[in-house]
């Protein structure tokens, strides 16, 4: 945001990164710099700024729904060996464990993205829902992203991979922008900055966001109508993450592209711990890339299906255990839709879905 002006009668602008910002030198031919006061804007996303003192973040909690246990995923024996270790002197480094504000990352060396994202939400401190369609606005792409210095960017999609694919994909936030935003001031704001470490992405299409709308407004829907109970201090917490199937998956350069989600919701209501799995695909998008300035077709003509899927069957596509008591709270039982095939799964068609 700084500036050097350089008159030889012509005027040359040279941007130096690290001169300090609120001023900069004007030199003329002819005589001496002078300092002058410089004003610059900046866009909200570049003025996002990393605490990198990493020791003040606690991570996902198991416990912070009162009264609940929910430990992190368990890996099967073939992913475990895939979790990404932090680098050597990192405090339980070998557990791959990422914490940030509210929330944890584990990443899959394999893949680099993350094999999954753990995330508490207050109830209480989160944003507003629109109680008559259950909808949320969809987050904004962020301008500036970062590196996690803990653990090796061998391990993770960086900005050159999003760069070149940026034809066809997204930084995707997993654990959502406005997730993990709530406590103090300080701690919404470090959280929020943290949803943007690149550990946290995972390439989602350009127009994901804008075809999945029950899926983003999932978290505020199951705090709104998810009936919990009155102790629970309306607090959830959500795993999510990608499901990569070697049958249909679609490859970018080496990187294999997840043609799927999952998230698993989990809250406590008068009758005990209940649960919530959903899944939602975007091969349907893939085909699609950017065309220039050039308008895109409208999103209603591309068929994103969004679907209420057993918790157990998500362990099964993604390898990973979310625990018997995670498991045995699912509600998908409970609902009266019809379930499609031999497993359960329902098409969401409506907000209602989710939970009905």
């Amino acid at each position: 945001g700084t500036e050097l002006r350089v008159t030889i009668p012509i005027e040359v602008t040279i941007r130096i990164p690290g001169l300090a910002a609120g001023g900069s030198v004007v030199a003329r031919a002819g005589g001496g710099a002078t300092s002058t006061p410089v004003r610059t804007l900046t866009r909200g996303a570049e003025s996002v700024q990393i605490d990198e003192n990493y020791a003040n973040r606690s991570g996902y909690k198991a416990n912070f729904i009162p009264g609940m246990q929910i430990s992190l995923p368990d890996a099967n024996a073939t992913l475990a060996k895939q979790i990404a270790p932090l680098r050597t002197g990192e405090d339980n480094a070998a557990s791959g464990e990422l914490k940030y504000e509210h929330f944890t990352v584990v990443l899959n060396k394999r893949r680099r993205i993350a094999m999954y994202t753990a995330t508490n939400i207050d109830g209480k401190r989160y944003l507003e829902v629109d109680r008559k369609t259950g909808e949320v606005a969809n987050d904004s792409e962020g301008e500036k992203w970062f590196l996690d210095t803990r653990v090796s960017d061998a391990y993770f999609l960086g900005q050159s991979f999003y760069s070149d694919w940026s034809d066809y994909f997204d930084r995707g936030h997993l654990t959502r922008r406005s997730d993990p935003t709530w406590g103090t001031p300080a701690q919404a704001e470090r959280a929020n900055a943290d949803t943007y470490h690149f550990t946290n992405c995972s390439p989602q299409h350009w127009r994901f966001n804008e075809s999945t709308r029950f899926w983003q407004g999932a978290e505020r829907y199951v705090l709104e109508k998810g009936l919990l109970a009155a102790d629970s201090g309306r607090k959830i917490s959500v795993f999510q993450g990608p499901i990569f199937d070697d049958t249909i998956d679609q490859w970018a350069d080496d990187v294999q592209i997840p043609s799927s989600f999952f998230k698993v919701i989990a809250w406590k209501a008068d009758s005990g711990l209940k649960s919530v799995g959903l899944v939602v695909d975007q091969l349907a998008l893939l085909d699609e890339p950017r065309k220039g300035m050039k308008p895109p077709s409208a999103a209603a003509s591309v068929n994103v299906n969004q679907w209420r899927v057993g918790v157990a069957q998500i362990a099964k596509r993604t390898g990973l255990d979310f625990g018997a008591a995670v498991t045995h709270a699912d509600t998908i039982a409970e609902g009266a839709a019809p379930v499609v095939g031999g497993e359960a799964s329902r098409l969401i068609r409506r907000i209602e879905d989710i939970l009905g």
